[in-house]
């Protein structure tokens, strides 16, 4: 149990050594805080390691997301900007031939963003990367939902011991945006690295446009 609770928090207490370093390292007090919230579209690639004869058809579906940012300046221009982001992503696959519903899976996680900031008057770009931990996730198809389970183990396809989706995720990030005084709104692009799929037969990663609007405090 402890082992699990230590698994969720590991993006909050990377983000909290991380942000305390470089705020140390720079005069906090040009140091600024915001919050973003987000709409999402998401998707998962999907590969086999053999030909499918129906592969389902891979579909994007919305969620949301809470960003919590740390700015702290480097020079006049550049600025490194960790965060601490409650997000949804996951993936919905189109039922195949002879199936009737769509499979959803959804997976909320605690996340870590943190990114280079160039700033032109009141535009801004930034790159980095995340690290991601699931808290929680479900499974839904027609009438039927379930909860997953999260881990690396693959036993056979008809092991009921099989995880169903991975407990890290990371990858890289990209953004472009605008601030009007204390407002920004940005366009972020998540492209995850890692295959989030246990069964070795399959690879997904996690593939995720946002449109925030944040606060600067």
């Amino acid at each position: 149990m402890e082992s699990k609770k230590l698994k969720t928090q590991l993006p909050a207490l990377l983000l909290l050594v991380l942000t305390a370093g470089i705020v140390n390292a720079q005069d906090s007090s040009k140091v600024t805080y915001g919050i973003k919230v987000g709409i999402n579209n998401n998707s998962t690639t999907r590969s086999s390691t053999f030909d499918e004869v129906n592969p389902p058809k891979m579909k994007n579906f919305r969620s949301y997301s809470v960003t919590v940012i740390v700015d702290v300046p480097l020079t006049s221009v550049l600025s490194v900007q960790p965060g601490l982001e409650l997000t949804t992503k996951g993936q919905q696959k189109g039922a195949s031939t002879g199936g009737s519903d769509d499979v959803e899976y959804r997976v909320t996680y605690l996340q870590a963003p943190i990114n280079l900031i160039a700033k032109y008057r009141n535009f801004f770009l930034g790159a980095g990367g995340y690290f991601a931990s699931a808290l929680k996730g479900t499974y839904e198809s027609g009438s039927a939902k379930d909860d997953l389970k999260f881990g690396s183990s693959y036993i056979s396809s008809t092991s009921k011991k099989n995880d169903d989706w991975e407990q890290y995720d990371y990858g890289a990030n990209m953004l472009f945006g605008y601030k009007l005084k204390k407002f920004t709104f940005n366009i972020n692009y998540q492209y995850g690295l890692k295959d989030i799929d246990p069964n070795p037969y399959y690879r997904s990663k996690n593939r995720t446009v946002s449109f925030e609007l944040g606060f600067i405090f």
